[in-house]
């Protein structure tokens, strides 16, 4: 076999792409995007046969707008938890906004435009709490950008939910709901007037009343 023909000598250093200059290779640089975060909360427990409400906060942390077509955030309910209202806090800056509620599937979906950097918005969801509804419950939500279905995220909310088998049997919470501390107890201290208009007659008050409050 001949040998190969003589050509120009083989480079033996870094091969140099755009960008090299006397000083080495161009560092690769990181560009300006947006970035979605959630958050999802709820005060207190909630109580079977009562209400709750659930805070939703969505924002744009990067220092770029979403893409034009908009975002989405849905939150699917667990079993035990019916959404029935809904309370939307808009954009100050006038950025679209659209929520609603669905009994079936259960979940609450907001919409909305391009969401400018640094924004955000808060929905408030109020829930039925079932009467036989589990001990804890996660509450998920997430949102995305319907341009660029990679960025998103996710929030979890766990829920404690006591009373009844709860607690290996104890309970733990009212059996009503509504939190009777600081109510029932003053009228222990009522004086009946059995004989106000019985001249002569005298009063007596009974008092064998007991209480465990909260």
């Amino acid at each position: 076999m001949p040998a190969a023909a003589p050509g120009r000598p083989r480079p033996t250093g870094p091969v140099p792409v755009e960008g090299d200059g006397a000083d080495g290779p161009a560092r690769r640089r990181g560009h300006a995007q947006a970035q979605l975060t959630i958050t999802k909360t709820h005060v207190g427990d909630f109580t079977r046969g009562g209400q709750g409400v659930y805070r939703i906060t969505v924002t744009n942390s990067g220092d770029q707008p979403t893409s034009a077509e908009g975002t989405r955030m849905t939150d699917s309910y667990p079993a035990g938890l019916q959404v029935v209202g809904l309370t939307q806090i808009a954009f100050p800056d006038g950025t679209f906004l659209g929520c609603n509620t669905d009994t079936a599937p259960n979940r609450t979906d907001c919409t909305t435009g391009a969401m400018p950097p640094g924004s955000s918005y808060t929905v408030e969801a109020t829930v039925d709490v079932a009467s036989d509804a589990p001990c804890t419950v996660t509450n998920t939500a997430s949102v995305t950008d319907l341009g660029d279905f990679r960025a998103g995220a996710t929030a979890s909310d766990l829920t404690n939910i006591p009373g009844g088998s709860c607690n290996s049997g104890n309970g733990g919470g009212s059996i009503l709901p509504v939190n009777l501390s600081g109510i029932l107890p003053m009228f222990n201290n009522i004086t009946t007037n059995n004989n106000i208009l019985s001249p002569g007659g005298a009063n007596t008050s009974n008092q064998r009343f007991g209480l465990n409050t909260p």
